[in-house]
């Protein structure tokens, strides 16, 4: 028998972040795609193509510090269903020290399920390559607490690497 209490922090949470999903109206100047809920995506056009883009941020996740624990090819396992898309990478980077931090204390732990954190890297109809990622400054307002300021600061250097990516790849 499982012994499951609600939690009124979480679930008032959980309430506002869906509300704010639903009514989310306007997409930041940052943003690129005009359907993204306002604030809680990250997406940048990559200068360069899909290949290049892909290993570029690899190499500066690698390069961070930071590990990516898995790789899911979503264009590929959607082929085996019988879908077509366009190619879609979904990442898992992770960092160790972020992630033991959270993971390490239990009053920390509830955000287990948002580790590793992810970053799509996707090739849009019209041949453009964009990264994508949630806006995990965002999400960390949203958890307070204390795993907010681990949140922040893992988005914080995520976004880095992003932005070394795009640099680099402008070159």
């Amino acid at each position: 028998m499982i012994n499951w209490r609600p939690n009124p922090a979480k679930a008032s949470l959980w309430l506002a972040l869906s509300v704010a999903l639903i009514f989310a109206g306007q997409v930041p100047a940052h943003a690129q795609n005009a359907n993204a809920p306002a604030e809680f995506f990250l997406e940048n056009t990559s200068p360069q193509g899909f290949v290049a883009t892909v290993d570029a941020f690899t190499e500066a996740v690698s390069d961070a510090g930071w590990s990516i624990l898995g790789k899911t090819n979503m264009a590929g396992v959607l082929s085996e269903r019988g879908f077509t898309v366009d190619p879609v990478l979904v990442f898992k980077p992770c960092s160790g020290a972020y992630s033991s931090e959270l993971l390490g204390r239990d009053e920390t732990r509830f955000v287990s399920s948002m580790i590793p954190c992810r970053v799509a890297i996707y090739k849009t109809s019209a041949g453009d390559v964009v990264i994508s990622r949630l806006n995990t400054a965002a999400m960390a307002e949203m958890i307070g607490g204390e795993a907010a300021p681990t949140i922040r600061q893992s988005g914080v250097e995520l976004e880095e690497i992003i932005e070394g990516v795009l640099e680099r790849l402008e070159q």
